[in-house]
Formats: C-alpha cells, structure tokens, sequence
C-alpha cells in the first residue's frame, strides 16, 4: 500500500479554535495513518515550533515540521534546524520601534524559539490553554520586561528572526488592525490574517515565504515529488499552499476563497474531516 504524505495545517484543520483540542476519533485516525503510512503525517502551521510539541507528541509526529508559515523547518524529535528563512535585522528592528510607537502586542518568532513580554496576551493566552500539558510539552517562552530590551538581542544578533506576530483585539482594535496592515504592505511584507476566537493574528514575514515555499523546501530536503504530498488547510494563510500544490484540500470549515482554490473540500472539523479523508484514503489503497 503506497500512501501519500500528509501536510496538515493546525489550527481550524485538526485543532478546534474554541478550545485548541483535537477530536479523540480524529486523533484516532491520524495515529491509524500513521501506523498505516509509516508516519507520514506531518504539521505545517503559522504557530512556533514551541507551540506545537504537544500536538506532535499526541499525533506521533516524526517528519520534520513546517512552522511559522513556512519560515521554518525543524526535526520534532532532535530540533535539528533544517531550514530558517531569516528576516533582515534591521528590518525587524524598524518593525518593533513601529510596535513600541503604536502600542501593538507581538511575538518574535525563530526557528526553535517564541520572545515576547512577559505581559503579552498571547503569553496568558497560551498558558492557559498548554495548562494541563506535561511540563516537557509545555511552551517555552524566551520573555522580556520590556520590548526594549528584545530589541538589544536582535541587534546582537541573538535571535534569527522568522517572523513577527501582532495579535490584536478584533471588534476594539480593528482600526489599529487596518493601520497595521497598511504599514506592512508599505514594507512589502506578507502578512496573512486569522481570526481565533475574540483576536485578530497578523503576521509579518518576507513576501515568497509561505506554507507554498515551505512545503517546496520539506521536499526538497525529504526527496519527496510534490504530486506524492497532500496538504489541508482552513484560512488565509493555507491560500498558497492550497492553491499551488497539485493535491490541495480544504476543510468544510474553511473560508470561502480557500474553499475556491481546493482540488478537494473535505468534511467540517467537528465532523472529523481530517480523519475521515485518512480513513479513504487508507481504503482506496
């Protein structure tokens, strides 16, 4: 049986927004793929390495791993760097001082590492949800007191910056939201957007580097033809690798215009999509 490699997307594809859990009967059938596939199930997702080591544990996760849209690859068991695309530093410096001026709460992400203050919403926001997680899968956050002091180690180069992400409060802030946009684009920057429950995330990234760019890459460095990788997503930052890739699928739950650009629009996440297109392909052979 020759089953094809799976690049999935995590949250709104196999993590539910409302409370960032995976369906049992869907952990079930990805860990059944697996068995089936020899592991090849594997995560592409806009979070930090840090923010996906409980998932990669519980879906028995050995492929490398695509984070930060593409920015990243990393080794989920050693953590062996495969592949980082570094923003310009002097770039990311401009970007902060704009974020300090603007009052914007951010993450700095690298290929292995999440910076941030220590009073950053996303912080709170993911302690709460890693709460009941092992200590060993837990988020480990490089913090700072003040986004100065972040600015000092980007300009002594200790951290290689992949991305920034501006989370912002949806319904208050969207005039802040729209601001910050429009900057990005003035710095010809990507910066897909999605909305997990009551906040707004904005990334910051060079234009060309996407999930598209980051799957290209994972095969390059796995020898793996692109026409033998199936990839899922649900939002704005699956577009390009849902639409570029020749096997390119959608979750019912997704939004419109990736649903547009599908080769295929499979089930909704509470319905166990994901699992239920495993289970399919494991019985066509």
């Amino acid at each position: 049986m020759k089953l094809p490699y799976i690049g999935s997307d995590l949250d709104g594809t196999v993590v539910k927004n409302n409370d960032f859990e995976i369906l049992e009967e869907t952990v079930n059938d990805i860990n059944n793929y697996q068995k089936e596939s020899n592991n090849k199930f594997f995560i592409v997702t806009g979070r930090a390495f840090q923010n996906m080591k409980y998932y990669i544990k519980q879906l028995n996760v050995t492929l490398p791993v695509i984070s930060s849209n593409g920015g990243a690859i990393t080794d989920p068991v050693t953590w062996e760097v495969y592949y980082e695309h570094v923003m310009n530093k002097d770039l990311v410096i401009e970007l902060l001082q704009y974020s300090i001026k603007n009052d914007l709460s951010f993450s700095l992400y690298t290929a292995t590492t999440l910076c941030a203050l220590k009073t950053a919403e996303r912080v709170k926001a993911y302690k709460k949800i890693s709460g009941h997680y092992l200590e060993e899968d837990q988020p480990e956050f490089i913090l700072y007191n003040n986004y100065n002091e972040l600015i000092e180690d980007v300009k002594n180069d200790v951290h290689k910056t992949v991305k920034l992400m501006y989370s912002l409060d949806f319904q208050k802030e969207i005039v802040k939201v729209e601001s910050l946009k429009k900057y990005l684009e003035s710095k010809n920057l990507y910066h897909p957007s999605t909305i997990i429950q009551s906040r707004i995330l904005v990334d910051a990234m060079p234009k060309g580097i996407n999930k598209a760019s980051g799957i290209r890459k994972w095969a390059e460095i796995m020898n793996v033809d692109l026409k033998n990788i199936h990839v899922i997503g649900d939002n704005n930052n699956d577009i390009e690798m849902v639409s570029e890739l020749p096997f390119g699928i959608a979750v019912g739950n997704a939004v419109e215009n990736l649903k547009k650009e599908a080769w295929k629009v499979i089930d909704h996440i509470d319905n166990n999509g994901v699992g239920k297109y495993l289970k399919e392909l494991i019985s066509k052979g």
